[in-house]
């Protein structure tokens, strides 16, 4: 089979409410962002896997680079911010992906400077920052508030329209900075999937779907039936990104196997390879093992919804207020 269909998967959009509803955010805040009084700015918040990279990438690809005989245009410049975040850091990042040469070279105020002569120059009409969550340290309970009072200020310059994009920690940036917070619209939210609610529960059915059309040269399980749809629930949490993992990973593993035959089992592996989990974090259900009873009950749909949350202690939590299910982690891993 041809190997250059490894990145089938990654390159399946497959359009949902939210999904469809930041873009059209987004894109308002991209049309109206020359010739506004004041810049335009907005927030998108979700937890990890729930699409927001995948909205802007998309959003960004719809306006790439483009060099012109008078120079490079740069209508979205799309950075990610350092772990531990500082002005100076931020504006050398802000300057490599745009283009300047020496980006390292400088104080923080001409680092600042060329950068908004660079943003004026290629035309940039937003700025798109992910991982916003890292201008506040969780630990001190502390925002970068010199980092956000520079953000403001290269907003304002330039007249840029603003957008940032992180888990829901990032909030804290806003709310502790009312000159910042004043500048931004209602976030966008990208929320994971929910079982029980029934419209998310038909929209996430229809999203398996969509997958399962693309990837139509492999014969595999009824992805968007009661059944399956609640096996790989049960396996993501609802979320996104976990989705594309696990169907990313059955793909690759079907292509080097010479295979377009993905089965239960075959899923099932790729779930073991491709999602992370913590040994210390409780019991998980198998969800593609043939055992697995595809019933939702409280119990489970309370474990499930804890993953992918970060930390073992909140996983920890919430394995504590439900029945064991008999099989660890451990055994989830190693099975």
């Amino acid at each position: 089979m041809d190997k250059n269909n490894y990145n089938i998967v990654d390159h399946i959009l497959v359009p949902h409410t939210a999904l469809e509803h930041a873009i059209l955010r987004i894109d308002q805040c991209y049309k109206a962002a020359f010739g506004s009084a004041e810049p335009i700015c907005i927030a998108l918040i979700g937890e990890s896997r729930t699409g927001k990279s995948r909205v802007l990438e998309h959003f960004a690809s719809q306006h790439p680079k483009v060099r012109l005989d008078d120079g490079m245009r740069v209508p979205i410049l799309r950075v990610r911010t350092p772990s531990n975040p500082s002005a100076k850091g931020l504006a050398e990042v802000m300057l490599r992906s745009i283009g300047d040469p020496n980006p390292n070279k400088g104080t923080e105020t001409n680092m600042t400077a060329r950068l908004i002569c660079l943003l004026k120059a290629t035309q940039t009409r937003m700025i798109m920052i992910d991982e916003f969550q890292h201008f506040y340290d969780k630990k001190s309970h502390k925002v970068m508030h010199h980092v956000a009072d520079w953000l403001k200020l290269v907003a304002d310059e330039s007249q840029v329209a603003l957008v940032v994009s992180g888990l829901p920690s990032c909030q804290a940036v806003l709310n502790q900075n009312e000159q910042l917070a004043g500048r931004f619209l209602a976030p966008i939210r990208m929320p994971r999937f929910d079982w029980n609610n029934p419209d998310l529960r038909a929209e996430f059915k229809a999203i398996l779907g969509a997958f399962q059309e693309g990837l139509a040269k492999f014969s595999m399980p009824q992805l968007d039936s009661d059944e399956m749809a609640f096996r790989f629930y049960c396996a993501t949490g609802g979320l996104m990104g976990y989705v594309a993992k696990v169907l990313r990973q059955a793909v690759w593993n079907a292509i080097d196997s010479k295979s377009q035959i993905i089965s239960l089992d075959n899923l099932a592996q790729a779930h073991h390879l491709s999602v992370y989990t913590d040994e210390k974090a409780g019991d998980l259900p198998l969800a593609f093992d043939y055992s697995f009873a595809a019933i939702p009950n409280e119990s489970l749909l309370e474990r499930v919804h804890a993953i992918g949350i970060n930390t073992s202690a909140e996983l920890q939590k919430n394995h504590n207020k439900t029945k064991p299910l008999g099989l660890t982690v451990a055994q989830v891993l190693h099975k």
